[in-house]
């Protein structure tokens, strides 16, 4: 095809060219006015006209091409967008978040939230209240969080966050105040639905294997799933292991 389009510039520009020239040496050369030149010689009127055409076609061939290229980028980003996004609450799905928590560089915070009550949720209303539920939930979280940092539903009623650069203290404020945001959702209040979710967190500061981040997160969870409403949020310590165990025996 681009082959195609330098042939039919390349021969637009010779046709022109030659126009141009011949009109030159009918003017200047014969001195005849450029009226009675295309009277006298047809041939030239001719050539100028088939030039111009050609030029025409050239741009309108260039502009149908590039009209296509842009619509078969936008396709396959569409399709692209799709496979990586979760079909209920449009957030990355967990396969993506996995390629690019790869990518991310330490320091950040690897954040799990989970909702306590949404076995209770389901039961008491229906699936349609429930996925409410869960694209609440995953609209707080977008609305809370900085454009650089990955949101995604894990599995479930559970999502995971990846907050770059961000301390833990900052992740604590910032997951407290998602909380609140959900939990005063007008949505889910015009329902009735009462809403508890509890927040993992994990400061990441070196490279790890992914299976480490994910327990450590989880034990965190694990935590705040036991604790009142006013500690829901807990950030990952190894003091965590112990009470597991504890908790275990």
């Amino acid at each position: 095809m681009k082959e195609h389009s330098l042939v039919l510039l390349i021969t637009s520009i010779i046709i022109f060219i030659s126009g141009v020239i011949m009109s030159i040496f009918t003017i200047v050369i014969l001195d005849i006015d450029i009226l009675e030149a295309f009277r006298v010689y047809p041939v030239l009127n001719f050539v100028l006209t088939i030039a111009l055409i050609a030029l025409i076609a050239f741009y309108i061939t260039m502009f149908v091409r590039q009209y296509r290229n842009l619509y078969k980028e936008k396709q396959i980003k569409e399709q692209m967008e799709m496979v990586r996004l979760d079909n209920l609450t449009q957030l990355y799905n967990f396969d993506y978040f996995i390629n690019v928590m790869k990518t991310v560089e330490a320091p950040f915070c690897l954040v799990m939230l989970d909702i306590d009550n949404f076995k209770e949720i389901n039961e008491k209303f229906d699936s349609v209240i429930g996925d409410l539920v869960l694209k609440v939930i995953a609209k707080s979280i977008k609305e809370n969080i900085r454009l650089s940092d990955i949101v995604a539903r894990y599995q479930g009623d559970a999502f995971v966050i990846i907050l770059k650069n961000c301390p833990p203290k900052n992740a604590i404020t910032l997951m407290e105040l998602v909380r609140t945001y959900i939990k005063e959702n007008e949505r889910l209040s015009e329902k009735d639905i009462k809403l508890s979710t509890s927040v993992g967190i994990h400061y990441v500061t070196k490279n790890e294997p992914e299976e480490v981040l994910f327990r450590n997160i989880v034990e965190a969870l694990c935590v705040a799933k036991t604790n009142d409403e006013d500690h829901k949020v807990v950030l990952y310590s190894k003091a965590h292991k112990k009470e597991k165990l504890m908790r275990v025996q």
